[in-house]
């Protein structure tokens, strides 16, 4: 080191002088540049969209969308945990207590048969009531379950859904087919229902009738009958104290069976605190599928009854007690229905001929039909005047709300959000082609080549994509996206957002390392992060209920699905579980939650119950 300083001291000022000069020359000067946000998606203009109707809208090219000066830090890998509280099921349990109405005591809760409680490793049970079987010319009057897992059938434990008095026992009672059990349970209403558990090993039946059971209490393990080892289960309302046959000539719910598993699960939601009444899943066909179909809610049709859209057609749905029953329209099958706030007019659309019919509401008295070319399955989206635009996998129609055909545009996406301001239906298509429209009566057009989740707030309409959280300022001739918290890729399918009324922003993201809750303020800052990766399961959606937020998670796959509703407490960051249903046959795509007054929800399971809940007065 010394001989390296001998050294630059001895070389001469004038080399010295010059090596400075050449060194200031190279430095560049200093500028600011403006900072991207590493995740701002790049938009690139696309041409005018031509429409095909003469009264026609002129669709501008989409602007960029524009990212803030000042880019809000990406979230961590891994935020700090939400805490999850409330165990529902702990709640509602309780001893049998003998009572005059009921001798063995109430029900408290209903279990599977095969793995309880949730049966959740057993894959067979649960989807073949009242299929019709060619080889008995009947229909089953049960469903048959398997054991658990892969393990073999034979010997599987058996267990009683519920407390109960045995009514029935025999090892033989079904002679070759073997032993049979029947087990009486009674409500705290004083409604009663009969188990019944067939295909018995005979020395495996140890109960006898008069005595009493409780909820999980071995009943016999599954045998040997001329068929493969498997458990015939019933739920019924009458011969306490026969055996029946297992099939029945006629469907048969019209001679008190009950579909088995609907049942189970809809005493649970009906013990949960809060839900006024449950009406179980009950849709069965005549062959070997359960019949599906949408389910989707509508609106009011008046003070009292409630709509829904189910399998192609209107139910007027009771809200007092549950009840439903169908109305009659002169369409074929109803693809959509959309109720109006601003024209009091129900819409609904029949794809398979083409119509577009609008109905007063209350009476339900036809106002007008009309032919469009919809080509596939509609989805019905309000004007801001009363009006009706029909959305296709391939086009967008506006129609007025006294039926004129107003325009028509191509569209390369199906819809996959909107929100109604009060001069303007904003939208967003999903898939690669995504893109935001801003639509009236007389006019549409895309004004950004983004797609999710939309909310409004005193700031402005805000755009939850996979990428970030955009905001557009409603007040400007040309509002264009501008980007203000980016966000590791994602999946919308399993995310949203939620404008509470302080003026702030809920959002659930999910993405590849994370699942969190992010809550900004009115004016796009990020007030908090919670994770809650690995303790909710499924999509997840947001709602409002007097003022209080609610995360609804929702699962559907294989024979077991389920939607969870959680309160959200923002000052501990917590949630805590306050509804629980579940299905044996879920349908995923029909699995949703909706307010219906200030304080209850219409809860939905795809494939299992529907419910009235109010969560408030469930949990004070």
């Amino acid at each position: 080191m010394e001989g390296h300083r001998w050294q630059i001291q001895h070389i001469p000022w004038f080399i010295v002088a010059l090596l400075l000069m050449l060194a200031a020359c190279s430095t560049p000067t200093t500028s600011v540049t403006p900072i991207a946000l590493a995740n701002t998606p790049a938009a690139t203009p696309r041409p005018a969209v031509t429409p095909t109707h003469t009264a026609v809208p002129t669709a501008t090219q989409t602007p960029t969308p524009t990212s803030t000066s000042t880019p809000s830090p990406t979230p961590t890998a891994t935020a700090v945990p939400l805490t999850v509280l409330g165990d529902i099921r702990s709640q509602l349990l309780h001893d049998p207590v003998p009572s005059g109405s009921a001798a063995c005591g109430l029900v408290d809760l209903f279990d599977f048969p095969i793995d309880p409680p949730h049966a959740a490793t057993v894959g067979r049970g649960g989807g073949d009531f009242g299929v019709f079987r060619s080889r008995y010319d009947k229909f089953h009057a049960g469903e048959d379950w398997g054991g658990p897992g892969n393990r073999p059938n034979l010997g599987t434990p058996v267990y009683s859904i519920g407390h109960g008095l045995v009514t029935y026992a025999q090892p033989l009672g079904w002679g070759r087919d073997q032993g049979v059990v029947i087990i009486e349970h009674t409500f705290a209403n004083g409604r009663t229902l009969l188990s019944f558990y067939g295909h018995l090993d005979p020395t495996s039946v140890l109960l006898t009738p008069g005595t009493c059971v409780t909820r999980g209490q071995l009943v016999g393990q599954i045998g040997q009958p001329r068929s493969s080892p498997h458990l015939h289960f019933e739920v019924r309302t009458q011969a306490p104290f026969q055996t029946l046959t297992g099939y029945w000539p006629e469907d048969p719910t019209t001679q008190g069976w009950l579909w088995p598993s609907q049942e189970i699960w809809a005493a649970r939601v009906a013990a949960i605190p809060g839900v006024s009444w449950v009406r179980p899943f009950a849709r069965v066909s005549q062959n070997d599928e359960i019949a599906i179909g949408g389910s989707q809610p509508v609106g009011y049709a008046d003070e009292t009854s409630f709509l829904l859209l189910e399998g192609g057609q209107l139910t007027r749905l009771n809200m007092a007690d549950g009840r439903s029953n169908p109305i009659l329209f002169s369409l074929e099958t109803i693809d959509d229905a959309l109720r109006h706030e601003t024209s009091q007019l129900l819409y609904l659309a029949d794809s398979q001929t083409d119509t577009l019919a609008a109905y007063s509401l209350p009476d339900l008295v036809q106002q007008w039909q009309t032919r469009l070319s919809l080509n596939s399955a509609a989805r019905l989206l309000p004007l801001p005047d009363g009006g009706v635009v029909a959305a296709t996998r391939t086009s967008l129609t506006a129609v007025s709300a006294t039926g004129t055909e107003l325009w028509t545009l191509p569209l390369e996406s199906q819809v996959l959000d909107w929100l109604l301001t009060d001069d303007t239906l904003y939208l967003t298509t999903d898939g690669n082609d995504g893109r935001l429209w801003q639509i009236t009566a007389a006019n549409a057009q895309p004004i950004a080549d983004l797609s999710g989740r939309l909310a409004q707030n005193s700031s402005g309409l805000w755009l939850y994509h996979r990428e970030g959280l955009y905001r557009l300022d409603l007040a400007s001739a040309s509002p264009a996206p501008i980007l203000i918290y980016a966000l590791p890729p994602g999946s919308l399918s399993r995310g949203d957002l939620l404008a509470l009324p302080d003026g702030s922003l809920l959002l659930a993201h999910s993405d590849t390392a994370d699942r969190r809750l992010l809550l900004f303020g009115s004016n796009g800052r990020l007030t908090w992060e919670r994770s809650f990766n690995g303790q909710l399961q499924g999509n997840v959606t947001l709602h409002l209920v007097n003022n209080q937020p609610y995360l609804a998670t929702s699962l559907g796959s294989g024979s077991n699905g389920e939607l969870v509703l959680y309160a959200l407490d923002q000052a501990q960051n917590s949630l805590t579980r306050v509804f629980a249903g579940g299905s044996r046959t879920p349908l995923a795509n029909e699995m949703w939650v909706t307010a219906v007054t200030q304080n209850q929800l219409l809860i939905n399971v795809g494939g299992g119950p529907l419910a009235l809940f109010n969560p408030v007065s469930g949990n004070p």
